[in-house]
């Protein structure tokens, strides 16, 4: 794990201690040694963590914001992930591209960060298929976003993205909505005109993380 990756998982452990939530990292092929890095994150499904009323899993290179207090283990707080104009038109080629494994009836969500009930988990799960699942597996294929659309369509389930979606996975260098200042958790980016970790030492010299 390079350094952004220690400062996040460190990051994200403290806020999960702050709203009393347990805090796993996971390392590894933990969900299938013969698929891609991204694609492990569907180890979230597995019955490992059925004793849990919700599963939020983020990428590692998610950070809270400095100051803000919201709970994402809220009840009130609602849906799944996030979908905003740039999911949607990933979304629109990803239907392009695999036709009869994609339905625009049922959502597509970003893959930085999901929250999945315990219910939701096990429908999701249901509908594994390994000769689909490797579809999707490799660089180009939209990997574990485009499966979890695949199993969501399967489990017949509604469109449902987290309320203020952009907030709660807000891109570095983004500038719309109400600006990076009144995010939830950051994602830090590369681009447009530095790498990853400037962009990361930047919000922490504005006091955005820490």
């Amino acid at each position: 794990m390079d350094e952004l990756g220690t400062l996040s998982s460190a990051n994200i452990s403290k806020y999960a201690t702050k709203v009393g939530a347990d805090y796993k990292l996971l390392r590894g092929d933990v969900f299938n040694p013969t698929l891609c890095a991204p694609m492990q994150k569907l180890f979230m499904l597995d019955e490992t963590f059925d004793e849990y009323d919700v599963v939020v899993m983020l990428d590692i290179d998610m950070f809270t914001r400095v100051g803000m207090d919201e709970n994402i283990f809220d009840p009130d707080i609602t849906g799944v992930g996030m979908c905003t104009e740039f999911q949607e038109k990933l979304f629109r080629s990803l239907c392009k591209q695999k036709p009869t494994l994609t339905n625009p009836d049922y959502p597509y969500w970003g893959g930085a960060i999901y929250k999945l009930d315990r219910e939701l988990r096990q429908r999701l799960r249901s509908h594994f298929n390994e000769a689909e699942m490797i579809q999707f597996a490799f660089r180009g294929n939209f990997q574990d976003e485009g499966y979890m659309h695949r199993l969501a369509t399967l489990a017949k389930v509604e469109k449902c993205k987290l309320p203020g979606s952009r907030k709660w996975c807000y891109g570095s260098s983004e500038t719309v909505e109400g600006g990076v200042e009144r995010a939830v958790m950051i994602h830090i980016r590369n681009g447009p005109k530095f790498p990853k970790f400037d962009n990361y030492n930047n919000l922490v010299k504005r006091g955005l993380i820490e």
